[in-house]
């Protein structure tokens, strides 16, 4: 049955060049030159009597054959990983690619009760704020993405909705005897269609007047913000979301806790080859667990302060 397969090397190698549409690229990861990468190819579409690749000056692109075949040895690969990675006695790796707000704020405080639960499974961080491609770079086994999507042949799973809000350290909550007083400190959004999150639009729901010397900070990462409002600088516009651990440990306090602003929804992605494997339903399962138990906790805070 299997007798005319190609060696697992050159399928390996088309996966590859496939994947990253260089055969350079290829190269690098396989640590072979791009000789040897070519030379695979070659043999494989001799041996096939089909071509697989259009050859370009700078870069390859796929036949329909060489298409249908990749994704084929792609999701052979995938699920031999995963077999591998369920039988095997040793610990595996998860990969998380997100935010470094989400990270900071969000993630790392809850990670211990996931690895507790899951001792053998090691979370391994990716933060950036460039968005991680999940089909070319193949590092992340789940991206954290806030937003809307769409998300084109990735597996969405919706964990989290947000809303923003005005949050400060306690004792500055307590000094602030006069609203014309306060500094607003708030996120430069670099993504678009978030003008709407802003201390206007929180104002404007609160029924607020600007404050008539308004000082104002902007930064350009919401961790820097919520850092800002841990030093006592000042009422910080923050997602309820990311600030919930540190209003649980009475860090820092909502003002006016009636009055947020909608936000967005947090999905869990994941190419469709992998959201099946243990590790990464385990990790949904839980970001929807603690997802709800925030909830939750937001619920019981707004009621008890209101």
């Amino acid at each position: 049955m299997f007798a005319h397969i190609p060696s697992p090397s050159a399928l390996r190698t088309l996966e590859a060049a496939a994947r990253l549409g260089s055969f350079k690229a290829a190269a690098r990861e396989l640590s072979v030159t791009p000789t040897a990468v070519s030379h695979q190819i070659r043999n494989l579409e001799e041996h096939l009597e089909v071509p697989l690749f259009i050859r370009r000056t700078r870069a390859v692109a796929l036949t329909e054959s060489g298409q249908r075949l990749s994704e084929a040895v792609h999701q052979a690969f995938q699920q031999i990983a995963m077999a591998l990675e369920d039988v095997a006695a040793t610990e595996t790796v998860l990969t998380v690619s997100t935010t470094p707000a989400f990270a900071a704020l969000w993630l790392v405080p809850r990670l211990g009760r996931f690895e507790e639960r899951h001792p053998r499974l090691r979370v391994q961080l990716v933060s950036s704020t460039t968005p991680t491609d999940l089909e070319r770079d193949r590092v992340a086994d789940v991206a954290v993405r806030y937003g809307t999507g769409p998300y084109p042949r990735l597996r969405a799973h919706t964990f989290a909705d947000e809303a923003f809000g005005a949050y400060a350290t306690p004792d500055y909550i307590e000094r602030l005897e006069r609203w014309d007083d306060a500094e607003l400190i708030e996120t430069a959004w670099q993504m678009p269609g978030f003008e709407d999150v802003s201390w206007d639009a929180w104002l404007a729901a609160a029924g607020l007047p600007r404050p008539a010397k308004p000082r104002a900070r902007r930064f350009d990462q919401e961790h820097h913000v919520v850092q800002a409002g841990l030093a006592s600088q000042g009422l910080v516009l923050a997602s309820s979301l990311l600030v919930g651990d540190l209003v649980g440990r009475g860090w820092l306090a909502p003002y006016r806790p009636e009055t947020r602003i909608a936000g967005r929804r947090y999905s869990a992605l994941s190419l469709p080859s992998r959201a099946s494997s243990r590790k990464v339903s385990s990790f949904l399962e839980w970001l929807e667990e603690e997802a709800t138990r925030d909830a939750s906790a937001g619920r019981r805070t707004i009621s008890h302060d209101s």
